[in-house]
């Protein structure tokens, strides 16, 4: 038996997204009418700022009644939104991802592509507005032909003999069957291909006019899955208020749901959970009784889960539940909230915010009562100043952003941490080094069971990462780290709970104040098409602010595509340079590339002036007890002190 797929929708700005999705509702039953986005009369653009501004801010699932079912998302398409698509991603089964023929594959349209390749999601491409006259279909499909081989263009149909010459060269179980299939076998034969990702269907159309939607449908229900009717589990997609009610988005992974279903969470291994309501969306909330592996269903009841958490009902064990996938994607700059409400007002509004967008990381400096959350740039700024005017009723502003630094290991150090107060005693030794850009901190565990008991083992690597570990040159997260665990000691009766978690932070202190450390900053990844006078500007610019420049290749008659690398401190103010020397003529794609070394770091260091043996909530200094008591011993005389004897 077939069961229910969620299909995403994926894009760069102004591809015609939402358009698109209109029409596949349409097409499908769902709308009997189709709505404009320039009118804001869309079916999944409901939020008063989408109407207003045109743009897609929140993802939103809807149950589609077609054929044997399916929840369709449409996301948003701006890379400053980047993380609302990336968590619809996770809870996607195949992935429509759509571009511009007037535009062709942006820097945004490769990010998606990355991020199903990540998530490994089936990936079927629908190339929009052939219709329009600045359309160019066969450069469109040559840039996605760059990127993968796997994009094979459907120029009728996928029964024709060109599209399965073209997929048998990629796939050598359908070369074997293209003689002899029969039409079930072809079947199912392109479903698995989809599904395993070994061939990605592009076809060509116009949303606005409805042509190529009809096969896109076909396509899409082509690709079918199995039921797995086994354990009950699902995850937390998306948290929203509707008229007072927290509501939880869950994905059903595998089995079923029912109301008064009783749920456990491996993140709240203690709670139990009952659903309370069950709902499907359509035009609106509706309630059901059961939800099946497969579809995204609203839950109240589980209130306590997170976005990203996993759960399932109560004869499900633990051990056969998902790990919980983080984001591969970070913000890359951080504002402060300046409002005339209270600092626990504000804190109080962003914790809700919060819940249902982790992304912003909401930070408290106490000393100065000041409110602080990370952001992507400046249309996600404003979804948010607008929103909370609605949400609250309240005004809020924010400072200029600021960048947010990382630091990491240059070269292998040991770290030595002690805890031993009165009636207190652990010790641990963890070796620490660099690792791979972008992996954040790697653990492993190289500690004999003789010396430690497993349960202090899981222990120290729960503290390892149950808290951000700050570097020592500015006070950055700590990334791009291994860390091992080689051994520790304990003392009965004198060790309690929590002093593996006071010897293991500082042991990774005292290892970063006798290590060579590094400061990274974000940088960009940048495309950017300008007509091709203006090329030289635009390579003098990425120069002169540190950028790393790609050799061009791109080139027509009129325009010119540029990429590269630049950090993002020195560009931030550049789109507003670039859309004026352009006349608004030019493109410029920017995406968070990831973490490289600070250009400026001497100038960075200097203007923190950190000190971080002043900084007591990450101190690298241990306790060693004499005498009756307890006494600090500074870091670098630790290691002469130790219990830990290592060759």
């Amino acid at each position: 038996m077939d069961r229910k797929k969620v299909i995403g929708i994926f894009s760069h700005v102004d591809a015609g997204k939402t358009t698109l999705t209109e029409a596949l509702l349409y097409k499908s039953g769902q709308i009997t009418q189709l709505g404009n986005v320039n009118k804001g009369t869309t079916f999944f653009d409901q939020h008063p700022l989408e109407r207003k501004r045109g743009i897609t801010f929140l993802s939103k699932p809807v149950s589609v009644d077609y054929q044997e079912g399916f929840t369709l998302i449409d996301t948003p398409g701006h890379m400053d939104l980047t993380f609302e698509m990336e968590r619809s991603l996770q809870v996607t089964d195949l992935a429509i991802v759509l571009l511009s023929a007037t535009e062709g594959v942006t820097g945004y349209t490769e990010t998606i592509i990355d991020l199903c390749a990540t998530y490994q999601v089936p990936v079927i491409v629908f190339i929009n507005k052939c219709d329009l006259p600045t359309s160019d279909v066969s450069k469109a499909f040559a840039g996605l032909e760059k990127i993968d081989e796997r994009f094979v263009l459907v120029e009728e149909s996928i029964h024709s003999q060109a599209f399965q010459e073209n997929w048998a060269l990629l796939d050598e179980k359908w070369l074997a069957q293209i003689d002899k299939a029969t039409s079930e076998q072809f079947n199912q034969a392109f479903s698995q291909a989809v599904q395993q990702r070994k061939l990605f269907p592009v076809i060509k159309g116009s949303a606005a006019q409805l042509e190529g939607v009809d096969m896109l449908l076909e396509l899409v229900m082509s690709v079918r899955y199995e039921a797995n009717q086994t354990d009950n589990i699902g995850q937390v997609y998306k948290i929203l208020t509707e008229k007072g009610q927290r509501i939880h988005f869950v994905k059903v992974l595998s089995g079923r749901f029912a109301v008064k279903d009783r749920l456990h969470s491996p993140q709240l291994p203690t709670s139990e959970m009952k659903i309370n309501q069950l709902f499907a969306q359509h035009e609106k909330l509706v309630a059901i009784q059961e939800a099946h592996a497969g579809e995204i269903v609203g839950i109240a009841g589980i209130t306590e889960l997170k976005i990203g958490d996993i759960l399932a009902t109560t004869d499900v064990s633990f051990d056969k539940l998902p790990q919980v996938r983080t984001l591969t994607r970070e913000p890359a700059l951080e504002v402060q909230v300046l409002s005339e409400l209270s600092s626990d007002a504000l804190l109080q509004h962003f914790a809700q915010l919060e819940e249902e967008d982790p992304s912003l990381q909401v930070r408290y400096e106490e000393a100065n009562k000041e409110v602080f959350i990370q952001v992507i740039g400046q249309i996600q700024m404003d979804y948010i100043q607008e929103s909370f005017a609605l949400r609250f009723n309240e005004a809020i502003t924010f400072s200029r952003p600021s960048v947010l630094y990382k630091e990491t290991l240059v070269e292998p150090v040991r770290g030595n941490g002690h805890y031993e107060p009165l009636r207190h005693y652990a010790e641990v030794a963890l070796w620490m080094e660099s690792g791979e850009q972008g992996q954040g901190i790697l653990l492993k565990n190289q500690c004999s069971l003789e010396q430690l008991t497993t349960n202090y083992q899981k222990g120290i690597l729960q503290h390892l990462t149950e808290k951000v570990h700050r570097g020592v040159l500015i006070g950055a997260p700590l990334t791009d780290v291994t860390i091992t665990l080689l051994a520790g000691i304990a003392h009965h009766p004198e060790t309690k709970g929590g002093d593996f978690r006071e010897a293991t932070y500082r042991a990774v202190r005292q290892g970063l104040m006798k290590a060579t450390s590094q400061l990274l900053e974000p940088w960009y990844q940048v495309k950017i098409v300008v007509p091709t006078d203006l090329v030289g500007k635009v390579v003098t610019d990425l120069q002169k602010y540190k950028g790393e420049i790609a050799p061009i290749e791109e080139a027509d008659e009129e325009t010119t595509t540029i990429e590269g690398m630049v950090p993002v401190a020195t560009f931030l103010d550049y789109p507003i340079e670039f859309a004026s020397f352009t006349k608004n003529k030019g493109r410029l794609t920017t995406t968070v590339k990831g973490y490289y070394p600070c250009h400026n770091e001497a100038e960075i260091i200097t203007d923190y002036s950190y000190d971080p043996t002043s900084d007591l909530n990450n101190t690298p200094n241990s306790i060693f007890f004499s005498k009756g008591k307890g006494y600090d011993v500074v870091w670098h005389e630790v290691d002469a002190k130790c219990h830990i004897q290592l060759k």
